[in-house]
């Protein structure tokens, strides 16, 4: 059933977020569709001091404490159960209660639970008992064959405890046992004790060899990065500049290139000789001129008073947000004779400086003096809109008004600049509430600029504009065109205000056809999910009926196999799912399944995405596939979730038009064997914390942010103290959130305060859980409980797109795993 309560500030308002034109940075009304690949870390906010937090409810712990009857293969299950889940010191418990057996146990069963207890020592920092555990394989059991991965393990446990010698003897132990597998990885761990031995020259040589064995790209040039540190502090700069060169070789991101050339010239500077030094410093402000590198670079070369070119110093000293050194440099460039014309350039930047420091008078005549001297000039434009917004700036609107639009009618042949002067026009007139001239403004920009970059939002702006005046068939039009010029999520939002405006007439059928045109615009947005409820006429975040977690693997499997061959024309040669020869022998899956298998997960994780991105860039689907599902059963749940993404990107679909198999891939229910008593002992629904999971950590139990968030719902240390005490966890240290079991309790705790503080919206206990409750009362106060208008009134864009970004994963985890409504 279609339904929908209008209320003209609430239209307002709703629109002004979606079409982000409310904000005075406003340039785009998009709203991008989470990437896999660069994930949002967020922070769950502390509670202020103030507040007094309610009493937590019960925290459900495992009761599988051993008794006289629990079998040996009982207590076994139980601790790999334990060990996957994360209760690590209970798991430790039942390992050592095997062990504690002696013969009276199968020796096989003996070697796993020595095992067992020494990952989970390890894990838990307890590295005696952990070299202990592996001492036991490595010494009774030496046929086995986790024998060779004991003693890689064991040499963890020694760098841990601070015994680097014994640490070498089993990292090469472990080289002569398995040679050609992780080398790189175990040399790098032989040359750290080396140096902690005071041996440099020796563990110089091993980070060399660590180097040529190989490894992914990313984790090879932090390796040239620690070895090039290590030469400069032994005082061998031309070594250390040798390793920034070879970084320089292949690297690409542009800062840092930048920063990796400026490390080479500051060590060619310091330990080589001079003119090299210099030179390489002037390559670096000349090659990243207008950087704040650059700027770094010339600060050192004029130390060393070397020869500066002042135009380049004021641009690196622009960039580098210092405005007076830029005044300065472009003024003495202008003052000194030039053998040829001042660039352009010079006067725009030096305008900018000088409204940087609030001379609003000196900035618009070095803009006019751009305008007057270099009507031809490509900078043009640019100093038109910067002499409108010097007057926005310094407080007075109405003649930044008028400038714009001179520049709209004087120089329409500057479609660029023409176009941005219109829709800085009307927005500054939608500012001071004179929106039937907005309105004016926009439609007349997109008349003569249909395809500038602005024209769609400020025709979003306009419609806004409508809404506010009540005139429903011009938003309704201003809608119709936006759809016409737009495409994806821009399109999608239009057609759902389409979808709203016929309900507000009563066609409930062009309703539906355009709330339908939404979906299909953008599947997997937020805008395809909103529309989605009002179609079924839900509310947000609504809880299905029931719940279904458990499928039929084999056939849903063969149903996305078969959509895969039909999809993408691929050969029918058997079990598409299985892993190929190609896969099984590639180096990287080798490593990766290696460094797992000594608690590598960090440079597995390298591997495996390293091999992951390989495959997507070549669109081999088939291995996509192939690769979504082994790491999910190896538990490399974030390069499955990757994977999976890559498949039904190439297929151009949106994930609920992909087979359920595959879609599931893409939006899993991991640890939901955690999530679902956590969830129900605290009357959360547990789509909401998958969806908020998958935002979160894309369910890497060892994701950790900026700011210290860690674990699979990313709580920040503060928030994390506090939960430790409410929950009376016992010998709380912030690294046990990257246990699932804690970390799902920690997050669950918040989110579930966050519920019980807001009743329940959950639009609005996200907000606290992302930006804090402070904000989110504010924020609630001002909406009136609406959950629509609470959108429009957050202020921060992240937290913003952070709901957005939950609402769509809910709605396709409701999708996936909900039955009945």
């Amino acid at each position: 059933m279609l339904k929908m309560i209008f209320r003209p500030a609430t239209l307002l308002a709703l629109v002004c977020l979606l079409a982000s034109a409310c904000r005075a940075q406003a340039v785009d009304s998009t709203l991008p569709t989470p990437d896999e690949n660069n994930i949002i870390y967020v922070t769950a906010t502390p509670l202020p001091a103030t507040e007094a937090p309610p009493e937590p409810s019960a925290t459900a712990t495992p009761t599988l404490a051993p008794t006289p009857t629990v079998d040996a293969l009982q207590l076994m299950r139980q601790g790999q159960r334990l060990s996957r889940d994360g209760y690590l010191e209970q798991a430790a418990e039942r390992y050592r209660a095997l062990l504690d057996l002696g013969d009276d146990i199968d020796p096989a069963m003996r070697a796993d639970a020595a095992f067992g207890l020494g990952q989970a020592a390890l894990s838990l920092s307890d590295f005696e008992l952990a070299a202990a555990a592996f001492s036991l394989i490595i010494d009774e059991f030496p046929s086995d064959p986790r024998a060779p991965r004991a003693h890689f393990l064991r040499g963890d446990a020694w760098l841990g405890a601070s015994k680097p010698e014994a640490a070498i003897v089993d990292f090469e132990q472990y080289l002569s046992l398995r040679p050609g597998l992780i080398d790189s990885y175990a040399r790098e761990r032989v040359a750290d004790a080396q140096l902690a031995l005071g041996k440099a020259e020796t563990a110089i040589e091993s980070y060399l060899a660590a180097i040529e064995a190989g490894r992914p790209k990313v984790a090879l040039l932090v390796l040239r990065e620690k070895l090039a540190q290590i030469y400069i502090d032994l005082g061998r700069h031309a070594e250390a500049v040798a390793q920034y060169d070879a970084i320089l070789s292949v690297a690409r991101n542009f800062p840092y290139r930048a920063s990796i050339a400026f490390a080479a010239a500051q060590a060619a500077l310091d330990g080589m000789d001079e003119a090299t030094g210099r030179a390489r410093m002037q390559a670096v402000a000349q090659d990243y001129a207008g950087s704040a590198t650059a700027w770094q670079a010339l600060q050192r070369l004029s130390e060393a008073q070397a020869e500066i070119d002042l135009f380049a110093q004021g641009k690196a000293a622009y960039a580098a947000g210092d405005y007076a050194a830029a005044i300065d440099a472009f003024q003495r460039y202008a003052a000194t004779p030039q053998p040829g014309t001042i660039p352009a350039e010079l006067y725009l930047l030096l305008g900018r400086a000088q409204r940087q420091t609030g001379d609003s008078d000196a900035a618009t005549l070095a803009f006019q003096t751009l305008i007057d001297r270099y009507p031809e000039d490509p900078h043009l434009g640019a100093a038109l809109l910067e002499r409108g917004r010097t007057r926005f700036l310094a407080g007075d609107s109405p003649a930044a008004i008028e400038i714009y639009l001179a520049v709209a009618a004087d120089y329409p042949h500057l479609d660029e600049a023409a176009g941005e002067a219109l829709w800085r026009a009307g927005y500054l007139y939608g500012v001071n509430g004179e929106t039937l001239r907005s309105r004016e403004v926009f439609l007349r920009l997109a008349e003569a600029y249909p395809d500038h970059d602005l024209t769609v939002n400020g025709l979003f702006i306009a419609a806004s504009a409508a809404l506010q005046d009540e005139d429903w068939s011009s938003a309704e039009e201003i809608y119709a065109r936006i759809a016409e010029l737009s495409a994806g999520e821009d399109q999608a939002l239009a057609t759902l205000w389409l979808g709203r405006l016929a309900l507000r007439r009563g066609d409930n059928t062009a309703a539906e056809e355009a709330l339908a045109g939404a979906i299909a615009a953008a599947p997997d947005s937020f805008f395809a999910a909103r529309a989605g409820d009002m179609l079924a006429g839900r509310e947000p975040f609504e809880s299905p009926a029931s719940l279904q977690f458990s499928f039929d693997e084999s056939r849903d499997r063969a149903a996305a196999a078969d959509w895969l061959r039909k999809t993408f024309d691929l050969a029918d040669d058997g079990e598409l799912w299985r892993l190929s020869s190609a896969l099984e022998t590639d180096p990287r899956m080798i490593r990766g399944n290696e460094l797992l298998a000594v608690g590598a997960r960090d440079a597995a994780s390298s591997e495996f995405e390293d091999l992951v991105t390989a495959v997507r860039d070549i669109r081999d689907v088939r291995s996509g596939f192939q690769l979504a599902i082994y790491l999910r059963d190896q538990g490399s749940y974030r390069e499955s979730v990757i994977a999976a993404a890559n498949v039904i990107n190439a297929a151009n679909v949106g994930s609920l038009a992909a087979p359920p198999y595959l879609a599931r891939l893409r939006f899993p229910a991991h640890y939901i064997e955690i999530i679902q008593p956590a969830a129900d002992a605290r009357d959360i629904d547990p789509l909401l914390i998958l969806a908020l999971i998958r935002l979160e950590s894309l369910f890497n139990t060892y994701a950790t942010a900026a700011a210290g968030e860690k674990g699979l719902m990313q709580v920040i240390p503060s928030t994390a103290a506090y939960i430790a005490e409410r929950l009376d966890w016992p010998d709380y240290q912030h690294s046990d959130l990257f246990q699932p079991q804690a970390g799902i309790a920690f997050g669950a705790y918040y989110l579930d305060e966050q519920l019980d503080r807001f009743d329940q919206n959950a639009v609005v206990a996200l907000a606290a859980y992302n930006a804090g409750p402070g904000r989110a009362y504010d924020w609630n106060a001002l909406s009136g409980g609406d959950p629509d208008l609470f959108l429009t009134t957050v202020t921060i864009d992240t937290t913003r797109k952070y709901i957005q970004y939950i609402y769509r994963n809910y709605n396709i985890y409701r999708a996936l795993y909900g039955g009945g409504s």
